[in-house]
């Protein structure tokens, strides 16, 4: 498979992203993808997966047998299948699934990407927010010379983002 944008070298890194509520992939090269922004480097440890997964087996063999109070799941049942019996089962092993998402996602809580191309955009938009904020306060408490910098400083940024969208 040809990577899609240099339509040259072949297709190494498969990106799917969610665009206004579209699933588009996007077969890439390396090449193309770390100039999009995207890391195709994650970091992963096998030591850390298999420290997490021994934690989670001791974990199952002290409770494996506790089960659902409303469908009658076992944590077991739930390993083989892959799947919970009712949404009560989700609190009834929460024990487990803690230590079970830390060890496959690094994290207990999901707190999405951000890919590197929209990190300068997201940071230049928070930044403009704190200026406008700041240029209020200014304002407020009749500090010209401050505002006037403030003002200025707003205009710069909405004139580049006027120039790069």
């Amino acid at each position: 498979m040809q990577c899609e944008v240099c339509q040259k070298k072949k297709a190494t890194v498969h990106y799917t992203e969610i665009v206004n509520n579209q699933m588009v992939k996007i077969n890439l090269c390396e090449g193309c993808a770390k100039g999009k922004g995207i890391d195709i480097y994650s970091k992963f440890s096998v030591s850390d997966l298999l420290s997490g997964l021994a934690e989670i087996e001791e974990t199952e063999i002290a409770h494996g047998t506790q089960e659902c109070s409303r469908c009658g799941m076992t944590y077991r049942e739930f390993k083989d299948i892959g799947r919970f019996g009712c949404p009560e089962c989700y609190v009834a092993f929460q024990d487990f699934l803690k230590p079970l998402f830390e060890a496959i996602h690094k994290a207990s809580r999901h707190v999405g990407k951000v890919p590197k191309r929209w990190s300068k955009h997201t940071s230049q938009e928070t930044e403009l927010k704190t200026l406008e904020d700041e240029l209020t306060k200014a304002i407020t408490r009749e500090a010209f010379e401050d505002a006037a910098r403030l003002r200025d400083r707003i205009k710069e940024l909405k004139e580049a983002k006027r120039r790069h969208s």
